[in-house]
């Protein structure tokens, strides 16, 4: 009895195992995503958010930039042109009546005039521009001096350079140098490159007055890329009336023919007079303007 008893009690456990394993094994499996199959119809794009700092550099890396402009030279009334006035400094009532006079003017002192700062501040209230004359020496020295603070050919590098420092101290607010004299210095290319040296590292033009066909300037200024102009006409070097009206109607026709001209003047009477007569006809020929400007047009 108790062996059937037993049998029945093992054959109990064996179904309910068995009935258990089954409901294990016949449970689902997890669905399955399926890919979609192409319905012939886009599917809008999910847009992407990026938050990373641009590549400002990658257009500069990729794109070649265009070539720069063309820029034609003006014409008519647009021709630039530069009246300089040299010798200012040591006559203080000529100074004011070219003030005056209704122009854009450049005015190049002596570095040692007595009036200069009395002018300069005269000067800087009209608008005028500024430039040292610097007085170098002439091929008849000494019988012809070029004056204070002059620049002599007989100089040694640390000599010429120490003067040539003080005199553009002594003239405050200037743009620009042009000589006074210097028919033998300019044609020193040794001493024009140590003196344009020194104008580079101040950010200075030079203007050659051309006092001589042997000048070297434009070689020298080349050759260290110092902005640089060259005088075209020479406007009272005979104080009558009649020649200054001529000089400067040579002047208009010299713009006229290259673009751009630069004139050289001094504080006579006569040269005020003419230029105060002629100025309606120079206004309407040219367009006035300070050597600086031609000397950065000429550049351009």
């Amino acid at each position: 009895m108790k062996i059937v008893t037993g049998l029945t009690l093992l054959v109990c456990l064996v179904i309910t195992a068995a009935l258990l394993a089954n409901r294990f094994l016949m449970r689902p499996s997890p669905p399955v995503a399926s890919t979609p199959k192409p319905m012939g119809i886009a599917q809008p794009e999910i847009e992407l958010v990026h938050h990373s700092v641009p590549d400002y550099e990658a257009f500069h890396r990729k794109v070649v930039p265009p070539a720069p402009i063309t820029r034609a030279k003006p014409v008519t009334n647009g021709i630039p042109v530069a009246i300089i006035i040299d010798d200012i400094g040591y006559d203080r009532k000529m100074a004011d009546a070219f003030l005056a006079l209704d122009a854009p003017l450049t005015f190049s002192m002596l570095p040692q005039g007595p009036f200069n700062r009395r002018i300069i501040d005269q000067a800087l209230k009209k608008d005028v521009e500024i430039m040292l004359h610097l007085p170098m020496e002439p091929e008849n020295y000494p019988g012809v001096d070029p004056g204070p603070g002059a620049l002599l050919t007989s100089m040694n590098p640390d000599e010429l350079i120490f003067q040539l420092n003080a005199n553009l101290d002594s003239i405050p607010d200037i743009k620009g140098v042009n000589n006074h004299m210097g028919s033998k210095l300019t044609a020193s290319s040794e001493q024009m490159r140590q003196i344009f040296t020194i104008l580079k590292k101040r950010n200075l033009f030079f203007v050659d007055s051309r006092t001589s066909v042997k000048t070297l300037c434009r070689p020298s200024a080349k050759l260290l890329q110092l902005p640089f102009a060259e005088r075209d006409v020479f406007i009272d070097h005979e104080q009558t009336p009649a020649f200054v009206r001529k000089q400067l109607k040579r002047l208009i026709k010299r713009a006229r023919r290259q673009g751009y001209a630069i004139g050289i003047a001094h504080p006579h009477a006569v040269t005020l007079a003419v230029l105060k007569e002629m100025l309606p006809e120079l206004k309407a020929a040219v367009s006035l303007t300070y050597a600086s400007k031609v000397v950065a047009f000429q550049q351009g």
